[in-house]
């Protein structure tokens, strides 16, 4: 076995183990979030559709694919969901440093005695970033939408080599769109990039065409059905998340992004040592320094996320990390030129990557997900203790109650009661309603449309406070301590029950 071979080895062991222990650290469940998914695949494998509410066509998710995927586990009474989704996230991530390795492979060029720097430490960064590790086990889309990114990428770059490239990049280019909706905006910066580099491929025309030939007509069918299903081709959490709030999204979105970059800045501070006048002459260097700015831009524009986990900016730390790693090889080239001695060059390049890895490692892991939501804001706590009174409302209600919830995932899901998302994701109406706070993806609230409900639980405090919560309601918890919710519980008091109306 090859030494780099070898290393890689240790690599993937050590992201196994990574993820372990932050899965252990999170009490082995995945992000509330990930469980609206779940809610909308339980529904649809109960025969009830592809919605939040039965009866109600609101596209309140963004990840269809991954919705359809996780589906069947929804249905296996023995074993949790979250369990499948993490192991399906760790083996996905897992391919994900193993085709960040495959594409810095085709960066070779006249660097073959740095090669193994090149191979070996974009897989390096992936595995030791706090995000990367959270979010393969976090239960959301992230890892497969990463994995179809990357497969573009790979196959784009070797588009000129065999007609089947040409193939799995449009399947991946579908695949990416059928995740999440920036596919289609990852489709135009594929064609454009193309466009611009056309005489770099070989029968451009019929590229060209076959691609979006192939597109066309899937976009065709996926959207024809969003529109026949739904009523609606762009999805109820576009309005929900106010995206088209832009001067409030550059604020958020600017500070998202600085936190993203910064905590990463010693090590993407190398992408500016890329020569750039030449490398946007290079359709490899170019499609990944094109694809990353205008992801960028997009994250700005659409405000970031209100989670301070970074899980909009994985899809794109793979690019960012072999730009950084083309980058610190030039900055070793010029060391080498200067001192003209390989062995100079090779020694500063050694301590510099062991640098370099163990404050990635250690930032990440003080700043981001581990110190943010685990031991900042015990959000593994928080979140199991939903679960918990979920079951306890599933065990403790008539299916004709209704709640009313902030956290819109877990109780929603163990309790399959009809349920109102008061922060609008799954409710057409709070998703119309005028953005009132700065705050990115829960901008929007309605505690008086709420309350003209007249739900029978109100959970969590979702743009309201205890003065503005009606008289009829009283504080409540689970009697039982294993059920109880750590967050706030205010029940219709009995007296009242008879005017509950539903929407």
């Amino acid at each position: 076995m090859s030494d780099k071979r070898k290393y890689f080895i240790y690599i993937v062991a050590f992201f196994i183990a990574y993820c372990f222990f932050l899965s252990w650290s999170f009490l082995f469940q995945n992000v509330d979030d990930a469980y609206i998914s779940y809610r909308y695949g339980k529904n649809m494998m109960d025969g009830k559709g592809l919605v939040y509410n039965q009866g109600e066509y609101v596209e309140g998710y963004t990840n269809f694919l991954w919705t359809v995927i996780t589906s069947p586990f929804t249905k296996v009474k023995s074993v949790d969901v979250s369990i499948f989704s993490s192991v399906m996230g760790l083996i996905i991530s897992i391919i994900n440093i193993i085709m960040v390795a495959l594409i810095i492979r085709r960066f070779n060029g006249k660097l073959s005695a740095y090669v193994k720097y090149l191979i070996l430490l974009p897989p390096l960064f992936l595995a030791l970033d706090d995000s990367i590790a959270f979010w393969a086990i976090g239960g959301m889309e992230f890892p497969m939408f990463t994995f179809f990114i990357l497969g573009i990428i790979y196959n784009y770059f070797r588009i000129n080599e065999d007609k089947k490239h040409l193939y799995y990049t449009a399947l991946f280019l579908m695949l990416c769109t059928l995740t999440r909706p920036e596919g289609n905006m990852i489709f135009v910066i594929t064609v454009t990039h193309m466009f611009l580099f056309r005489k770099n491929i070989k029968d451009f025309r019929k590229v060209i065409l076959t691609l979006i030939g192939c597109y066309a007509l899937f976009c065709l069918t996926y959207y024809g059905f969003k529109l026949f299903y739904y009523g609606q081709i762009i999805p109820n959490t576009f309005y929900a998340k106010g995206v088209t709030d832009l001067k409030m999204n550059i604020v958020l979105g600017a500070k998202y992004l600085a936190l993203c970059l910064g905590t990463r800045l010693y090590i993407f501070i190398f992408i500016f040592f890329i020569p750039f006048r030449k490398a946007l002459t290079d359709p490899r260097q170019s499609f990944l320094i094109i694809f990353s700015s205008i992801y960028i831009v997009y994250l700005i524009a659409v405000g970031g996320d209100w989670m301070i986990a970074n899980r909009f900016f994985v899809p794109i730390l793979p690019m960012l990390y072999v730009l950084s790693v083309l980058g610190f090889i030039n900055a070793i080239v010029k060391i080498r030129d200067y001192y003209k001695s390989d062995t100079k060059a090779l020694r500063f390049a050694n301590i510099l990557s062991v640098v370099l890895s163990v404050q990635l490692f250690v930032i990440t892991l003080s700043f981001l997900e581990y110190k943010q939501l685990i031991i900042k804001d015990n959000n593994a706590h928080y979140e199991m203790r939903w679960s918990m009174f979920g079951k306890w409302l599933k065990l403790n209600s008539d299916p004709g109650t209704v709640i009313a919830v902030g956290p819109a995932g877990k109780i929603p899901y163990y309790s399959e009661l009809y349920t109102i998302d008061m922060w609008g994701l799954n409710n057409s109406h709070i998703a119309q309603t005028d953005s009132k706070r700065l705050q990115a993806g829960h901008k929007k609230f309605d505690i008086d449309y709420v309350l003209s409900l007249n739900p029978d639980y109100i959970i969590g405090y979702a743009g309201f406070t205890d003065e503005e919560m009606a008289p009829r309601y009283e504080k409540f918890n689970a009697p039982e301590k294993e059920y109880e919710c750590y967050d706030v519980v205010f029940r219709l008091r009995k007296e009242y029950k008879k005017e509950m109306k539903l929407p």
